[in-house]
């Protein structure tokens, strides 16, 4: 299979490359579910056999649940950028994070937005209490409600053990440390990777519109994590709101604000090419911030806008900076209130579907590339560097199983 690897630099790499690491691309192994023969597993025929694998957990080298995956589709998020970064204008504020200095060289990279199909599973044993996520009357497997074929909106193992929830989560229903389940961390920038049935959820099986793409489904995850934020406004009609920031969250936020009633969404990012996917999610106003320390500059301008009322509630979707939560607090009225605390839930990825279903939130509006997977060090690249009026990137897989 195909699976990206973030590497650091060699002695070989070109004079004056300014990246801390970089990604590549390499062949490698698919994973198995199975264990191999000289773990003590029986013969494949065996192995692949529900009841054989059942009365032999040595089968079988995940904990009951375990899925295998084939990524239909992935996206890159600006928590996995890295690097100098391609916006001048503020090198504090809008920079990528130097999140893969001290990474491993680990197959998948730190990919975690993604949806994918089942395509094996660790079953349950018959003795084994069923839960909730497997719901399963009469099968010792985990082919409740996940099945091979099922496409899910997956989670890595490395965002696993990023999230303390889904940590927690998955500890609590195997019983077993994630460390000793799953050694080898593995992100979603690959064409196959492990995961568990406590941390996916199943994709609806109807799409909002004809021409709706199901691959399009991957960003419930980063809208899932804005709506984490969005519960803590309230109702927001009639509300002034800035959204500070306009990179996928702070687009989420806009066209969220905008079906929610408010009255005028002030939408500001260094970025200008951002700002007219603003206007096509929700934003009533756009700000071409030169930088976070012109606050004053800034702050006069939000008081023409709103005629000297200032905003009821300030939103930061960049990453909790000083100088933006600074920012925010300048645009808040009197009595106002910003926000700045957003993360990931299992229950709030399950409501994001169900929006994305019933077509309350368009994630078509949020893409501006799409590339194949073949492309990823590319189009890595190109986000890294904010260049070609990258937003976001859905990387698209084959749809095909590999042998």
């Amino acid at each position: 299979m195909l699976a990206a690897y973030c590497r650091h630099p060699r002695p070989d790499d070109p004079p004056g490359s300014s990246l801390a690491a970089h990604y590549e691309l390499r062949s490698v192994a698919r994973p198995s579910l199975r264990a191999a023969a000289s773990e003590g597993a029986a013969s494949d025929g065996d192995a692949a056999s529900p009841s054989a694998a059942t009365s032999n957990p040595s089968h079988y080298r995940y904990p009951p649940g375990t899925l295998l995956i084939r990524t239909t589709a992935a996206s890159i998020c600006g928590s996995d950028l890295f690097g100098v970064g391609g916006c001048d204008a503020s090198p504090g504020w809008r920079r990528p994070t130097d999140l893969l200095k001290a990474m491993r060289e680990r197959c998948g990279g730190s990919g975690h937005e993604s949806v994918g199909e089942v395509v094996d599973m660790v079953p349950y044993a018959k003795t084994d209490a069923i839960p909730d996520s497997i719901t399963s009357d009469s099968t010792p497997s985990a082919r409740g409600r996940f099945r091979v074929g099922q496409w899910v909106l997956a989670m890595s193992s490395s965002y696993m053990f990023k999230v303390s929830k889904l940590r927690r989560a998955f500890e609590e229903e195997t019983g077993q440390k994630l460390e000793e389940a799953f050694p080898e961390e593995t992100g979603a920038f690959c064409e196959y990777f492990v995961s568990h049935s406590c941390v996916c959820i199943p994709l609806p099986e109807r799409v909002p519109k004809v021409d709706f793409d199901r691959r399009w489904y991957v960003m419930a995850q980063p809208l899932g994590t804005v709506l984490h934020a969005v519960q803590k406004l309230g109702s927001v009609v009639g509300l002034t709101i800035a959204v500070v920031g306009q990179g996928q969250n702070g687009l989420i936020m806009s066209q969220m604000l905008a079906n929610m009633g408010a009255r005028r969404i002030l939408a500001l990012d260094l970025l200008e090419e951002r700002l007219a996917f603003s206007k096509r999610n929700g934003a009533t106003h756009t700000m071409h911030v030169e930088a976070p320390m012109d606050r004053d500059l800034v702050k006069r301008e939000v008081e023409r806008i709103t005629e000297g009322q200032m905003c009821d509630i300030a939103v930061d979707m960049v990453g909790h900076q000083s100088q933006t939560i600074t920012l925010c607090s300048a645009l808040a009225k009197d009595g106002g209130r910003y926000i700045c605390s957003h993360s990931p839930e299992l229950e709030t990825f399950r409501m994001a579907l169900e929006l994305i279903e019933r077509g309350r939130f368009d994630p078509s509006t949020i893409f501006s590339h799409e590339v194949p997977f073949e492309e990823f060090v590319e189009a890595y690249e190109r986000a890294c560097h904010y260049r070609d009026g990258v937003v976001k990137v859905l990387l698209t897989f084959p749809e095909r199983e590999e042998p």
